[in-house]
């Protein structure tokens, strides 16, 4: 039944009897309700029928934008259809799979190409553990090559999942007046350093005292009453860091550290930078100079962006960590997707084109290499950088999709490489159900859906789910896939399930076990937190 059909009923039935005399003020207001009724649910509804169907089919086809591209050589798990790199066997004339799951059941294909995707079988093979055979057959069909590989089936989405507990911004609001509580936060008012005593996480300076300036940040935009001291926290913290970042005339000037004192890594780490944090700390001092109109904090970015400029690397992007004296510490290069977007907030915001050049030789380079290596190696101030695809992660992935989402209208094949990202994240990292066992790990503890953050770090992180929000949600905003708005609304559900209801507390890791407990020693990582509070926040301004 349509807007129309309603207004005819209404009118017939209300209207007509009583010798055509206008409608009343009553019908009116009957009329507008249905149709503002009927408007939500047809906004807000997702045909989840439909978006199963796409997914199981979409599983089938494997995330491979190039065809002679193999970056899953330490892969454990695969949503989409996997494919391995096989040598062709000398006079092999064709080549046989054969895979065998949980159900002991054996399902083959054949194929010439050794290196061919399961997607013939995939749709049959039952989540679980697999064990596959590619065996190479020459002409009289004899077995003269054999290659194995073991993985685990991955489900596909199949939502929904779960009904949101909470009100997104209620939730986001909980958490972020949960954290403005905190003694360590508390302390910022009272004596503008970090309680390193309370919260060890300050040996993060750069990282961890950068989300204490953006979430109370977040916190002075929602909660009147405590907008002063919230800003007062926040601009306390700010200086701080400014004041304990790299001196006039070092190499690394402006920059804040990535480590500090003895816990945790920072002592293995002492006088290491991770290029990638000043960007997020000088983006986090915009946000304060919005709100607070203090000049000191953009003069601060301002000086953050001149050394991102002048230590550059001719390739286009930075090494990934660097000595205090400015030599790298490995060859492993930074992804720069998260200083690309600050140096383009430099030009949108605030017509500062100096950093133009800067910005375009990094794009160049992500375009030129991770975009077609696939090498979306993790990037973590306590994880030591390793050999490309040892240790993949979403993290840059997601971000390089959302910033191709946001772009689109500059080509239109922005879309298709955006979308092949995304799929790369949810293929390696997502838990839609049923999650992989591991050793180290009770994953029936785990709260799915639920997103892992690295493969150093094979657990479900509220952080990582906060980047595959982000990401459906741009990208649902630039193409209207209901398949992207279908999985942020579930892992959005998913993060009011997870959520403490007492407290309104964001846990970090997603385990119903001693890892929800703050005396554990698993405490929760305050940028986690924040990220997550901003996406529900975007979540629930786009509804």
């Amino acid at each position: 039944m349509n807007h129309k059909d309603i207004i005819q009923i209404i009118y017939n039935k209300h209207i007509m009897p009583h010798n055509f005399f206008k409608p009343t003020i009553t019908v009116i207001i009957v009329v507008f309700f249905f149709i503002m009724l009927i408007s939500c649910k047809k906004k807000d509804s997702i045909q989840y029928d439909k978006v199963n169907r796409i997914t199981r089919q979409e599983s089938i086809k494997p995330v491979r934008p190039y065809e002679d591209l193999f970056w899953n050589k330490y892969s454990q798990q695969f949503i989409y259809a996997p494919y391995f790199k096989v040598e062709p066997a000398p006079n092999a004339q064709k080549y046989v799979f054969a895979a065998r799951g949980v159900d002991n059941k054996e399902y083959t294909f054949e194929s010439t190409n050794p290196c061919e995707s399961l997607s013939p079988i995939w749709a049959d093979l039952p989540v679980g553990f697999m064990k596959l055979t590619v065996s190479g057959m020459d002409e009289a069909g004899n077995e003269i090559d054999k290659h194995e590989f073991s993985f685990y089936k991955a489900a596909f989405f199949n939502g929904p999942y779960h009904q949101k507990m909470l009100d997104y911004r209620k939730s986001a609001e909980m958490a972020l007046e949960y954290e403005f509580n905190q003694p360590h936060i508390q302390n910022w008012a009272l004596n503008g350093t970090p309680d390193t005593t309370s919260y060890n996480l300050y040996c993060y300076p750069s990282k961890i005292i950068g989300a204490v300036i953006e979430s109370m940040v977040e916190y002075a935009k929602i909660s009147e009453p405590n907008r002063e001291k919230a800003l007062k926290i926040a601009m306390n913290a700010a200086e701080y860091l400014i004041g304990v970042s790299e001196p006039v005339g070092s190499p690394l000037e402006f920059f804040p550290p990535t480590y500090a004192g003895e816990q945790r890594t920072s002592k293995a780490f002492k006088n290491q930078f991770m290029i990638i944090y000043p960007a997020k700390t000088a983006s986090t001092y915009l946000d304060l100079y919005e709100i607070t109109g203090d000049n000191k904090f953009k003069e601060a970015a301002l000086k953050i962006a001149q050394t991102y400029k002048k230590v550059q690397e001719p390739s286009g992007t930075w090494k990934l960590k660097l000595w205090i004296d400015g030599s790298p510490v490995t060859e492993n290069d930074c992804i720069p997707i998260e200083i690309i977007n600050f140096l383009d907030r430099l030009e949108s915001q605030y017509a500062i084109t100096e950093y133009v050049d800067t910005r375009k030789k990094a794009y160049d380079w992500i375009i030129n290499n991770p975009l077609k290596t696939y090498n979306w190696s993790g990037q973590f101030e306590d994880v030591a950088p390793v050999e490309p695809y040892k240790n993949l992660s979403k993290d840059e992935a997601s971000a390089f999709a959302i910033y191709l989402f946001q772009n689109i209208h500059q080509k239109k094949e922005f879309r298709s490489v955006a979308d092949d990202l995304l799929r790369f994240c949810e293929d390696q990292f997502i838990i839609w159900e049923k999650p992989m066992p591991q050793k180290q790990y009770n994953v029936e503890e785990w709260i799915t859906p639920c997103v892992l953050e690295q493969y150093a770090c094979y657990e479900p992180i509220n952080a990582s789910v906060a980047n595959m929000m982000e990401a459906y949600l741009t990208g649902y905003k630039a193409t209207k896939n209901e398949v992207y708005k279908a999985k942020m609304i579930e892992l959005a559900n998913a993060v009011t399930v997870a959520q403490h209801a007492n407290t309104g507390r964001y846990p970090t890791y997603w385990q119903l076990n001693e890892r929800q407990k703050k005396e554990s020693g698993y405490i929760d990582w305050l940028n986690c937190t924040s990220y997550c509070v901003k996406v529900m926040l975007q979540i629930s301004d786009s509804q």
